[in-house]
């Protein structure tokens, strides 16, 4: 394609290189730049582009797209924003393949996993197999094909050829999940939804955007990108948007909770028009899932009694409130929640399934918001009977110091206890489990690696739960014994848990 074509959709400013220039692919990498490709010049947390055009041209970049002025002679556009350009270049290069399809994205700080994947199972069972690509955090579904996810949304070229491979197997809809860093990146720019939601806003990323306000900010970028667009009523944040409203207290669409068990949920929704819905999952954040869904699925046309049906079978997203039985009677929770947000509202819901006591086992991700770590620290200390703080993807950090922050919120007076070796720490509470006890294991959900300053290593969560009913060994309050030996570096709050 021309260059001037792949950039149409771009705020140029200047051009500085051919617009007849041949490009077959753009690459924001200088190591992947080669004949007949543009090199875009982004600016990202860590590093800039900018530092790397140099390279790039001498591996036979034709061109390079940027947003300042390069300070080497070379053929380039100076665009607006490079972030935007290298979206629409991708998308163009790839055939627009978003035209060709019907476009829902889900935004929020909790729920958008678990509500992209009701969306998709809504769509798949209606339309059937293989009409419907699920584009997420946790694995991309495109036809048969599954492929792992490593962002909530992918770069512009990953996410445009996805939709391509959709569009050509014969999808007819995508449905994505829209974080604030690729909205404020403008990732998502060349899109037109034909529906979206914002789930909730509560603390998160406040190392990348610094402010609750700018990280709404970030989030509302979503809604022009909309032709429908739906919020939660009952946030404090999303219930300000000039848009159709979700609530369990009034709103566009609606839902009168009539059951929260260990059974599933149960409510009656109204919108534009009626169901009772079941849906299989536990937790009332799980109402507000389902009903965001049900939501979706009406600004896409579709009957709410259909979509309500199709809900009854839904068995939960992965690593989301996925719950174990243990050989010693106890019920094990594996859940994603990483924000204090989202675990209060797992703790909420595992206490109803409780009978006996609440442990949750929990750490905080390094090189990330510290300020959410206290936050989570006096939640889980004021909710759980016992709480095991331990690493959770310490990333370049101390994680000395991460566990030192959360801390700083722990109710002294709760029953706590340090240990720094996750899988220690996972071995130790189901151990100590017994009868009716539900252990929360907050933090990971889905992901299936541990992060340190050493680089990423392999780790399970659901295989842990699974060594220790295949005959791991039980653990008495004593700091030692089990498959793991005796407990690395621990401290103890009252009761020693």
């Amino acid at each position: 394609m021309r260059l001037c074509d792949i950039l149409s959709g771009a705020a140029v400013l200047e051009y500085h290189a051919p617009v007849g220039l041949d490009v077959k692919d753009v690459v924001n990498n200088s190591e992947k730049a080669g004949k007949n490709t543009v090199f875009a010049a982004l600016k990202g947390e860590r590093q800039d582009g900018m530092d790397h055009i140099k390279d790039a041209l001498a591996r036979g970049c034709a061109a390079v797209i940027c947003d300042r002025k390069p300070d080497i002679g070379c053929p380039y556009v100076l665009v607006g924003n490079a972030h935007e350009a290298y979206a629409f270049a991708s998308s163009a290069l790839r055939g627009d393949p978003q035209r060709r399809l019907r476009l829902s994205a889900v935004t929020g700080t909790n729920g958008k996993t678990t509500v992209t994947s009701m969306l998709y199972h809504v769509i798949e069972h209606i339309e059937g197999k293989g009409s419907c690509a699920l584009i997420g955090g946790v694995k991309n579904r495109i036809g048969t094909n599954v492929y792992p996810s490593s962002m909530t949304t992918p770069d512009p070229a990953v996410f445009y050829g996805y939709l391509a491979e959709a569009a050509d197997a014969g999808a007819r809809y995508a449905v994505t999940e829209a974080s604030s860093h690729a909205l404020e990146l403008r990732k998502l720019s060349p899109c037109r939804f034909e529906a979206g939601a914002l789930t909730n806003l509560t603390e998160d990323h406040l190392d990348y955007h610094k402010t609750m306000d700018a990280y709404f900010d970030a989030k509302k970028k979503l809604v022009p990108l909309c032709k429908s667009f739906v919020s939660n009523g009952d946030d404090v944040y999303a219930r300000t948007l000039d848009c159709l409203h979700f609530s369990l207290d009034g709103g566009d669409f609606t839902a009168r909770i009539t059951e929260l068990s260990d059974r599933g949920i149960s409510f009656d929704y109204r919108g534009y028009g009626a169901a009772h819905c079941r849906v299989p999952i536990c937790g009332k954040f799980n109402v507000y899932n389902a009903l965001t869904a049900l939501s979706l699925s009406e600004l896409l046309g579709f009957d709410a009694e259909d979509a309500a049906r199709a809900l009854s079978d839904f068995k939960g997203a992965e690593g989301r409130f996925t719950r174990y039985g243990l050989k010693n009677g106890a019920t094990a929770i594996i859940d994603y929640a990483h924000t204090p947000d989202a675990l209060e509202n797992a703790l909420a819901a595992a206490r109803q399934l409780c009978r006996g006591r609440l442990i949750c086992v929990f750490g905080c991700g390094g090189d990330r918001d510290r300020n959410k770590r206290h936050l989570m620290g006096g939640v889980s200390s004021r909710l759980a009977d016992l709480t095991v703080i331990t690493c959770d993807n310490s990333r370049s950090e101390d994680p000395e110091s991460i566990i030192g922050d959360i801390l700083r919120g722990v109710d002294k007076t709760s029953s706590y206890k340090v240990i720094y070796d996750r899988r220690e720490a996972i071995l130790y509470a189901l151990g100590l489990s017994s009868g009716h006890d539900v252990i929360l294991l907050a933090g990971k959900g889905h992901e299936d690696y541990e992060i340190n300053r050493n680089g990423s290593r392999y780790f399970s969560e659901a295989s842990i739960i699974r060594e220790f009913n295949d005959g791991g060994q039980d653990y008495d309050d004593n700091d030692s014994g089990g498959s793991g030996g005796a407990l690395r570096r621990q401290t103890q709050g009252r009761s020693g848990g």
